[in-house]
């Protein structure tokens, strides 16, 4: 039998136990000094509300003869319970300022171990989750949604306790008075809760349709207020085009969600019709058995504000019940996003990772596509790189290269074949111990808005404290001059993002991420495009080191640069996922193939540049 999609949705949203674990998780002492707190405030009004009968009651009584001054007898009563009406008046106004601090303190903490959760969740999913654009929709909801409902349930939490438990209390006031007045209370409610609900499902149902497009507006608004666009946009005036493609958007969002929140009031507006016309049929009933005596005038007051207090305390109820409802019905994509299995995962026996490597890395028939794409961007790939030797990988742009890259470093499992360290399957390995042996120089590397010496030592964050080691891998890529000219040396933030920040150059930037490679004390050094942003003088210093500095070591070197490739004990030329051509620079000239064109195009290139 098929599942109803709608029916599944309302189950998960009816499912608020999943919401009240991460409350319970952030904060379960503040969850239980809250529910206490609440049970207070649950019963005050009623206490509130008998001791102003008692009061009407004796004025009352004493109306036909009132005392002349304030110390007769007679005025006792009425003092003792106006005393403890302002008794109980502070007492709420008490709690209720413990109430307020406590759901602010919950909602901080609830806040920010949601967004300990996302980010735990963020740094275990597989690289292949964030380059999709489905789970990047997933991933958008979960981060737009994730930290900020679960405290606005926190918030309904509080507003639907308060408020049950003193509908409750005045309720049972009410049914012991008369059991239809509840029960008209509860039915007046029902068409605005009815029609919130259905708005909650539209909108939910709205903003899944359209999370794609607000993922572009956000594009689009993160190029116009970042500094990465910056140039570009100001040197092709591109600022009016992107802020109308941004407007486009926006627009049609907001008229199609002005058409929900249209729906929304109409509800509000039926549910409040509905209580004002039970309060004052109500309120005629009260008043006719006042008339004929059965109840006193105290009675009467006591009842008609139980009965304006329970439909205020009922529609806080309802409106905080509905808003939890609508929240849980949103933390679906949250939800969504924690059950995402990563894919690269420690084996159930894990083998140890050699601590010293003798065979080195092997590429065994190794085949790879990305998913949503049929054509195989790796095909059939054989290679390896034994300790002590350069492999250099050359061809043209979306031939594979980087592919590998991401294959030899397991950030992607292949589809077919192997890759071996020492002839045992990586897959065998724990990830996270493989991935140690490895230095790695990525062709986007980050530019950490943090200290030099930051952003050194993050190549390898269990040595961080190697003052020394961090200096000296500085020395290797040439930036240690760069550094030492800073303001604070290596304590100087790097980039523009924060006060005091000074920024460097692009070739600057590569290479302190050299650096971090070079801090890394791995058996394996990957280089995918090193040089792309160094001029020649440094990155003929650059590779003049790298075979001193991958002595011992396995080294795999992806470039664009010909030049600098002549060092490699070995190149593979790749072309379409393929290696078409495979040998040292010397036989790959005198071979006359694919790499020696590009190689003489290249330098024919450079002499033209240099007016030869």
């Amino acid at each position: 039998m098929a599942i109803n999609p709608l029916h599944t949705k309302l189950k998960n949203a009816i499912r608020i136990d999943r919401a009240l674990r991460f409350v319970w998780q952030a904060s379960p002492s503040y969850t239980i000094v809250s529910g206490m707190v609440l049970a207070v405030l649950g019963v005050l009004p009623l206490v509130s509300l008998y001791l102003v009968k008692l009061i009407i009651d004796e004025v009352t009584k004493l109306a036909p003869s009132l005392p002349e001054t304030w110390s007769d007898p007679a005025l006792f009563n009425i003092l003792l319970y106006i005393s403890l009406a302002c008794g109980v008046g502070l007492l709420t106004a008490f709690f209720h300022f413990l109430a307020d601090y406590l759901k602010k303190a919950q909602a901080l903490a609830v806040s920010d171990h949601m967004f300990s959760v996302v980010h735990e969740k963020s740094a275990q999913v597989d690289l292949d989750f964030f380059e999709s654009p489905k789970y990047r929709d997933t991933l958008f909801r979960a981060q737009s949604e994730g930290p900020y409902r679960p405290t606005s349930i926190v918030n309904g939490l509080f507003a639907a306790g308060q408020s049950g438990a003193s509908f409750l209390a005045v309720a049972w006031l009410l049914f012991a008075f008369n059991p239809i007045l509840p029960v008209a209370m509860i039915l007046s409610a029902v068409p605005g809760i009815v029609l919130r609900l259905g708005y909650s499902q539209k909108i939910y149902s709205w903003q899944e349709k359209r999370t794609e497009d607000e993922r572009r507006a956000y594009y689009f608004h993160w190029m116009l207020t970042g500094d990465t666009h910056a140039k570009e946009f100001r040197f092709f005036n591109l600022g009016g085009y992107f802020i109308d493609r941004f407007r486009g958007i926006r627009d049609t969002l907001r008229k199609e969600k002005l058409h929900f929140e249209r729906l929304r009031a109409m509800g509000d507006l039926i549910a409040q019709s509905s209580a004002v016309v039970c309060v004052f049929i109500s309120l005629a009933y009260i008043a006719f058995q006042a008339v004929r005596g059965e109840i006193s005038i105290g009675d009467m007051v006591m009842y008609f504000q139980a009965l304006q207090r329970g439909l205020g305390f009922l529609k806080t109820l309802l409106e905080s019940g509905a808003q939890m409802y609508e929240d849980n019905l949103f933390l679906s994509h949250l939800y969504r996003f924690l059950k995402v299995k990563p894919l690269i995962t420690p084996p159930v026996s894990p083998q140890p990772v050699p601590k010293t490597i003798d065979k080195g890395i092997e590429f065994n028939n190794v085949a790879f596509n990305y998913q949503n794409c049929e054509k195989k961007v790796i095909d059939c790939v054989n290679f390896s790189i034994k300790p002590g030797e350069v492999v250099a990988l050359v061809g043209h742009n979306g031939s594979g290269k980087t592919t590998l890259v991401k294959l030899l470093s397991r950030l992607y499992d292949p589809d077919q074949g192997k890759v071996t360290l020492d002839g045992i399957d990586i897959k065998k390995f724990r990830p996270r111990e493989y991935r140690k042996k490895i230095s790695m120089v990525f062709q986007d590397h980050i530019r950490y808005q943090m200290s030099a010496r930051e952003n050194i030592f993050l190549g390898d964050i269990e040595q961080k404290e190697d003052t020394t080691k961090i200096k000296q891998a500085a020395k290797q890529s040439g930036i240690d001059q760069v550094i030492s000219y800073l303001t604070s040396g290596y304590e100087t933030i790097l980039g523009r993002w924060f006060q005091n920040g000074e920024e460097l150059s692009s070739g600057q930037w590569q290479m302190l991420a050299i650096s971090r490679a070079f801090f890394k004390d791995s058996p394996i050094v990957v280089l995918d495009e090193p040089s792309s942003a160094l001029d020649p003088e440094t990155e003929a210093l650059i590779f003049s080191r790298i075979k001193e500095l991958t002595k011992d070591r396995a080294a795999l070197i992806v470039t664009h640069r010909y030049s600098s490739v002549k060092l490699a004990d070995k190149i593979l030329v790749l072309d379409q996922g393929r290696i078409i051509e495979k040998g040292s620079h010397q036989e790959l000239m005198a071979l006359k193939g694919t790499y020696a064109h590009l190689f003489n195009t290249q330098a024919s290139a450079y002499h033209q540049g240099d007016g030869k």
